[in-house]
């Protein structure tokens, strides 16, 4: 065992976390990164779509696993990857077997016995030999989610009668890989026949992009708001925001990898990656963060690092949980118009330096109308006539001069602040921003 390896097993154990009890939330959180791996590195679709079937039959312990695309034109599915299928293409009108269906609903579809829905068709089976029990098909949107792109199905759990809900929430993830994957692939087919260096470039920034939350979110229940915005340096950069519900709790992370360009680029799709696989798996912050250091400090060269605040927030009781790998801290703006003031949370280590490292988890609670302003170094150290920066202190005074005049959008305020300080000067780095108002308790199912 390499000092490194033994680190990462020490991160491990440091986390509070068993993770040699959960073998397969370990094989799927590996099978995640490599499919993020891939998508960064693999142009070739259909060797892609081969990696990300292979690795979500290893993420959901199924048999088999099959990518079908969506014809709008024709109303069809087509079977671009079926895994261990002796036919070679398998075409279906909308809305015929259990993926037509997934395909017509836009709805996921978790099946425990296949001939027991009527939705499925046993032809294949007969034809092939094959006996199929359980089922768990994911439709696949385009970035905006408004346009289907296909349908991700993978059939008998190997290590229970059923898939569940994880198994689902894996899916789901996946589905948003085949989205990127397709549409690079459609953007590839558009723009790489000129100016290739310059295109690929842009398409790179464009499939960056895509893999980030909508800037703008307000919860439906009218719990929580969120806006966030993040402006790369150059076409790729090495920022990133992500947030995302899950029951009643609000997950967020704001990060900065070091570096610029497609490197760093690379390390911030590991890191979100690596984000939601963990935070689906374990609730504390702090054992996120851990996980998160130790596979980095893995998978990346030792000159690039992470700073990340992540945390949750109860969307019953304004319960947040929060935790800090070498960020700054985030600006908390109460909601009863009082001063604006640093969040508490103890300073840690960026992610990917040292797996050892005990994180620390960090509580308060919020209450209605309260915000969480948080930022990257690219806003403070915005530069004026290439030797004035923005500064920290510039960044609470305009953070509390909005909020006093009851800014329902801190964000674009911030970024207007800065275009007009810096008069259209270079952008030297990236920058992200990100605002959570909690505005009140979600009701109770």
């Amino acid at each position: 065992m390499t000092i490194k390896s033994a680190a990462d097993e020490a991160a491990f154990s440091a986390s509070g976390q068993d993770h040699s009890a959960d073998t397969t939330g370990q094989r799927a959180l590996l099978a995640l990164l490599e499919l993020s791996k891939a998508l960064g590195s693999t142009v070739d679709l259909d060797a892609l779509l081969r990696v990300i079937v292979e690795k979500t039959s290893d993420i959901v312990d199924a048999e088999r696993t099959s990518i079908f695309i969506y014809d709008a034109v024709n109303e069809r599915l087509w079977s671009r990857v079926a895994q261990g299928l002796g036919v070679a293409t398998i075409e279906l009108p909308l809305g015929s077997g259990v993926a037509g269906d997934v395909a017509r609903t836009e709805k996921i579809a978790n099946i425990e016995d296949a001939y027991q829905d009527s939705r499925f068709n046993p032809s294949f089976d007969q034809q092939t030999g094959y006996r199929t029990r359980s089922i768990i098909c994911v439709p696949v949107h385009d970035s905006s989610g408004q346009r289907l792109l296909g349908v991700i199905q993978s059939v008998n759990k190997a290590t229970a009668e059923r898939f569940d809900e994880r198994d689902e929430s894996m899916m789901k993830a996946v589905a948003s890989h085949v989205a990127v994957a397709l549409e690079r692939t459609r953007l590839t087919e558009v723009t790489m026949e000129n100016e290739r260096l310059e295109q690929a470039l842009r398409l790179a920034s464009e499939i960056q992009m895509r893999m980030l939350p909508a800037g703008s979110f307000a919860a439906p229940d009218g719990s929580f708001e969120v806006r966030a915005a993040l402006r790369p340096a150059r076409d790729v950069g090495g920022d990133l925001y992500d947030y995302f519900q899950s029951d009643d709790r609000l997950f967020f992370c704001v990060g900065d990898v070091s570096g610029k360009g497609v490197g760093a680029a690379l390390v911030m799709a590991m890191t979100k990656t690596l984000f939601r696989a963990n935070a689906a798996l374990q609730a504390d912050p702090a054992a996120v963060i851990t996980a998160m250091s130790a596979r980095l400090y893995e998978e990346t060269d030792p000159s690039m690092f992470v700073t990340a605040f992540c945390g949750s927030l109860d969307l019953r009781s304004g319960a947040l949980r929060y935790c800090n790998a070498g960020h700054d801290r985030p600006i908390l703006v109460p909601g009863d118009g009082g001063p604006i003031q640093a969040l508490d949370a103890r300073p840690g280590i960026a992610l990917g330096v040292f797996p050892g490292f005990r994180y620390q988890t960090g509580e308060t609670t919020l209450t209605p109308g309260d915000q969480l302003f948080l930022f990257t170094d690219g806003a403070t150290e915005a530069t004026k006539d290439a030797d004035q920066l923005f500064t920290l202190d510039r960044l609470w005074e305009t953070v509390s001069d909005f909020t006093s005049r009851g800014s329902r959008d801190l964000v674009e305020d911030v970024l207007h602040t800065l275009d007009d300080f810096v008069a259209g000067g270079p952008q030297f780095d990236d920058i992200t921003l990100m605002m959570i108002r909690f505005n009140s308790p979600a009701p109770t199912s």
